[in-house]
């Protein structure tokens, strides 16, 4: 193990030579757990594009999930859909003609389902499982009318031309994370998605992801599929080991303003958690506002955690949203738990803290009780900014005691670890 540890950090050299010239892939494949990611693909079948990303997957031994229109099922492209069942996809439903399905009557509404189901079941002997509304259209008719779980995504962008596959696996990348389903198309043509799947591929397999169908994404999330939610992601639970620090008072029933000031002076990982309803699926957000000063600012952050009834938001979150508007957390004028659209309810907000912290294990960023390898690999990672990285409990990792983290520290690590080896 010593010789393992010696490879991560070798002696006290600059920072930059020092993160440039670390060989830890190996130990983090062993080391880093397994993040889920659903990708999903609207507008086929048919015999070109859709057979083209079936390639890539095939080739990655990744599993995915598609959403036809029935439309374009006919003999041909129906040995696609033959073809990603037999790999292992998930078959879905996008509608039958791919309309704003909220102007029809519930029997027309139906009738678009039930055309693809029975196109599905000819070919594959099983209904479909998930319902995506073209142009993520949703209303109260639909969800009365349509007995599936509605699927949205991260959107991708990769339906207007004019975004090249390069900006196409930027937004997968920069919005991958744990139990994120993406939202993209294999309309005939589309060869910018493949392009972009050459690309993201082994990238998102190197940061230790592995791809699921939407049915496996919600059974390993620990998570039932309920009514009237429109999915883009599914999270665990983030707050096991959390405890409740203050509970938050409010007058009003659809919106929950929060303490900008108190939320600032709170040093552990905290959690904002909130009991919601909503009849038209979508989740509460917090929304950061300044009016008082320009540019005026109006952010909303979606909630890590949702279910259809609790949503929680994380700090990491909130503080990641102020960095990239560069403002602190007393620049802003509100800060409010509320609905993004729609008409929702809020009660029994509360903030909840990681009650561990307090008795962290020396150099544990990664918050799993024990200091080893992985926490060299995760705050490398961190300091090279590596996407979607982040420290669970970043104090554990200041053993220069200054506040900050930076390579002094990692090279810290690296000697500790040594002895504790030892």
């Amino acid at each position: 193990m010593k010789k393992i540890v010696s490879s991560v950090i070798s002696g006290f050299l600059s920072a930059a030579m020092v993160l440039c010239s670390v060989p830890f892939s190996a130990v983090q494949a062993e080391e880093v757990p397994t993040k889920l990611i659903a990708l999903t693909f609207d507008d086929g079948p048919n015999t070109t594009t859709t057979n083209d990303v079936l390639d890539i997957l095939e080739e990655y031994n990744a599993k995915a999930s598609f959403f036809l229109i029935g439309n374009n099922i006919d003999e041909e492209s129906a040995r696609s859909v033959k073809r990603a069942y037999d790999m292992g996809m998930e078959i879905d439903n996008h509608s039958k003609t791919h309309g704003n399905m909220s102007k029809l009557s519930a029997d027309e509404i139906q009738e678009e389902i039930s055309y693809v189901d029975e196109k599905v079941m000819e070919i594959t002997g099983e209904p479909t499982k998930f319902f995506r509304p073209p142009f993520i259209d949703v209303s109260d008719s639909l969800y009365d009318a349509i007995d599936l779980p509605f699927i949205c995504g991260i959107d991708c962008q990769d339906y207007m031309e004019n975004v090249t596959a390069q900006e196409r696996a930027a937004y997968i990348l920069n919005g991958a994370k744990d139990g994120v389903i993406v939202l993209l198309h294999d309309a005939a043509g589309n060869q910018q998605t493949v392009e972009a799947l050459k690309i993201v591929m082994p990238q998102l397999i190197e940061q230790g992801y592995e791809f699921v169908t939407l049915t496996e994404l919600f059974e390993r999330q620990g998570e039932v599929p309920k009514d009237h939610i429109l999915y883009s992601n599914v999270a665990k639970y983030p707050c096991e080991n959390y405890t409740v620090k203050q509970e938050i008072v409010s007058d009003a029933s659809d919106r929950i303003a929060l303490d900008a000031a108190a939320l600032s002076e709170i040093t552990e990982e905290y959690a904002i958690e909130v009991d919601y309803t909503s009849e038209t699926g979508y989740a509460p957000v917090i929304a950061l506002q300044r009016w008082s000063s320009t540019p005026s600012i109006w952010q909303a952050i979606q909630p890590f955690y949702f279910n259809g009834e609790r949503a929680v938001f994380l700090k990491d979150d909130i503080v990641s949203a102020l960095q990239q508007l560069d403002i602190g957390y007393t620049d802003l004028d509100g800060i409010t738990i509320s609905a993004y659209t729609g008409e929702i309810t809020l009660s029994n907000a509360q903030i909840l803290t990681r009650s561990e912290i307090a008795g962290s294990v020396k150099g544990d960023v990664n918050a799993d009780g024990t200091f080893s390898v992985a926490d060299v690999i995760l705050l490398q990672e961190w300091l090279l900014a590596v996407p979607d990285t982040s420290l669970n409990d970043w104090r554990a990792g200041d053993l220069c005691a200054d506040g900050q983290l930076d390579v002094f520290d990692l090279c810290i690590m690296k000697r500790e670890l040594i002895q504790y080896q030892d």
